[in-house]
C-alpha cells in the first residue's frame, strides 16, 4: 500500500533549536543507569529507553544532580520510554509530570519537543504516540520556538505584508 502524506511548512526542527546528546552525557547516564554504551549504538538515548524504568528516570531528573546535557539526553530517553509504554498516556500521571517538565524547561528541551511533535505528518499518519501531546507544547511556545511563524498567517503562507502589492 502506498501512503500519501501531506507535507506542511516548517517540518524539520529549525536549526536554532538543534541540540544533541553529548558523549559525556551518554557516558554519565550509562553509568548511572547501568546500561550499555557501545560505539555501535547510533541512537543511544532511544536504544536504552525502558518503560519499566520511567520512575527511575523521573527521580534522576528531579534530584538536581544532572548537567543540562544530561537532562536533555535523559529527557530523550524518557520520551522514547513513554512512546514504548503500553496503555493510554493520558491516564499516566508520570506522563503529565513529564509534560510539565518539558513545558517549564522549554528552552532546554525545545529540540525534543519540536522533533517528537513530528510536524511533517498529519496526526495519525506516521506519528508517534507522544506526538499529539507535544504538538500542544509547540503550539503553546510557538512564538519562542519559531519566531518566524508569528509573522506568517495561519495557513503557513507568507507574512501579510509580503503579499501586499507595492504602491
Amino acid at each position: 500500500m502506498i501512503r500519501t502524506v501531506r507535507r506542511q511548512e516548517l517540518m524539520t526542527v529549525p536549526e536554532h533549536l538543534w541540540r544533541f546528546p553529548t558523549r559525556e552525557a551518554i557516558a554519565s547516564l550509562a553509568i548511572r543507569f547501568d546500561v550499555p554504551n557501545e560505539p555501535h549504538m547510533q541512537d543511544w538515548e532511544w536504544e536504552v529507553a525502558d518503560p519499566a524504568r520511567i520512575d527511575e528516570y523521573l527521580n534522576a531528573y528531579h534530584v538536581g544532580e544532572l548537567s543540562d546535557d544530561e537532562r536533555f539526553t535523559l529527557m530523550e530517553t524518557m520520551i522514547q520510554a513513554f512512546d514504548d509504554l503500553p496503555g493510554p498516556l493520558e491516564a499516566d500521571v508520570r506522563w503529565e509530570a513529564t509534560l510539565s517538565i518539558l513545558d517549564e524547561n522549554i528552552d532546554l528541551h525545545a529540540y525534543s519537543v519540536w522533533y517528537w511533535s513530528d510536524l511533517e505528518y498529519e496526526l495519525g499518519d506516521e506519528t508517534w504516540r507522544v506526538t499529539p501531546f507535544l504538538r500542544k507544547l509547540v503550539d503553546k511556545h510557538r512564538a519562542r520556538l519559531d519566531p518566524q511563524s508569528v509573522s506568517q498567517d495561519h495557513d503557513g503562507g507568507e507574512p501579510d505584508d509580503a503579499r501586499e502589492s507595492p504602491s
